[in-house]
């Protein structure tokens, strides 16, 4: 990992800001400029997830901790299953988000048909959000934490499983 970091700190120093540019947007970039890509990918299809389930929250479930609805505060098992629910909603959005900017940036098409890679795509983003919904449910409801804190659970939940599955299960690399 350190000679990773190395080679990628030494091609930055080396190389002006077109170099470095062309690298990045590249398919072929460095493995750990291409993390940094998926990152930004990751950010982007993170904040059209998470922008759908706030607006959510705050409208149609409520989801916030002490929200009234009716002029009475939410119940923690209300604003948990609509922390839930939300993110249910949300998650589509989000994958295709993260779908169409990793195969225009970062990974290479073609290891399996369109149809295939689409449908796997979309399984290992469900084996990143039930255990994320599970979190999510967990520290809302179990710990009482409140909704930020239990969002960011989902996203680390979510995050952990979904890069290296892609890069070598979905994708050429």
């Amino acid at each position: 990992m350190f000679a990773l970091i190395t080679a990628c700190w030494r091609f930055i120093c080396q190389n002006d800001l077109r170099t470095i540019w062309r690298a990045l947007i590249s398919r072929d970039a460095h493995p750990l400029l291409q993390f940094i890509k998926y990152g930004l990918c990751g950010v982007a299809a993170a904040v059209t997830h998470n922008g759908v389930m706030i607006t959510l929250s705050l409208t149609v479930f409520p989801a916030g901790k002490g929200m009234l609805v009716d002029g009475q505060v939410i119940s923690e098992a209300i604003r948990s299953h609509n922390l839930v629910l939300n993110n249910a909603i949300a998650w589509p959005f989000g994958t295709i988000v993260a779908y169409f900017l990793n195969i225009a940036f970062v990974f290479t098409p073609g290891r399996h048909s369109k149809w295939m890679e689409l449908i796997l795509f979309w399984i290992i983003s469900a084996i990143g959000f039930f255990p994320g919904a599970f979190v999510v449910h967990w520290l809302a409801e179990g710990l009482g934490l409140s909704s930020t804190i239990s969002q960011l659970g989902f996203v680390f939940t979510s995050v952990l499983v979904n890069f290296l599955c892609r890069k070598f299960v979905i994708f050429k690399g």
